[in-house]
């Protein structure tokens, strides 16, 4: 298990960077579309890649987010509970998470398999959509391994009382 968590970790890690690095692209995507515009002409397909890359940065940065507790959680009642009933909400939470986020997973691959087959392409930059609804896809599945690490340790929180 401590392994599992490790390569998850670094992963999400990975990912992580590349969503930083989707940030710096979009400023300067940006910054150069506007300086285009001023100056000489605008750069083309800015406002498709930048819609791509805002995918890219929500889709890598989600399960880091997780992993790190960055998310919201109201814990001002649940707190106050034993260690116990604590684990078997957070196991709740969990099952039910990881419910929702292996269905999107799913229909994300679903989805980018039909708009690859239909070949659908963005407007202006004329680029597939496939390949960042997968980048969706992956993030989901990260996510799902890092709520899949929660429900384990909530669960064994649950166990040892």
């Amino acid at each position: 298990m401590i392994y599992f968590e490790r390569f998850v970790n670094l992963l999400t890690k990975l990912c992580d960077r590349v969503a930083q690095a989707g940030v710096v692209a979009m400023l300067l995507l940006v910054f150069g579309n506007i300086l285009g515009r001023k100056f000489w002409k605008p750069i083309f397909g800015a406002y498709d890649f930048v819609g791509f890359i805002g995918a890219v940065i929500v889709a890598f940065s989600i399960a880091y987010c997780a992993m790190k507790k960055g998310h919201i959680q109201v814990e001002l009642l649940v707190e106050r509970f034993p260690q116990r009933v604590q684990g078997v909400i957070d196991s709740i939470i969990g099952i039910l998470s990881l419910g929702l986020f292996y269905v999107i997973t799913w229909q994300c691959v679903v989805y980018g398999n039909d708009m690859r087959r239909a070949g659908e392409l963005s407007m202006t930059a004329l680029t597939p959509f496939y390949p960042y609804i997968y980048g969706i896809a992956f993030g989901c599945a990260l996510l799902c391994l890092v709520i899949l690490i929660d429900l384990i340790k909530s669960v064994t929180k649950v166990v040892k009382g």
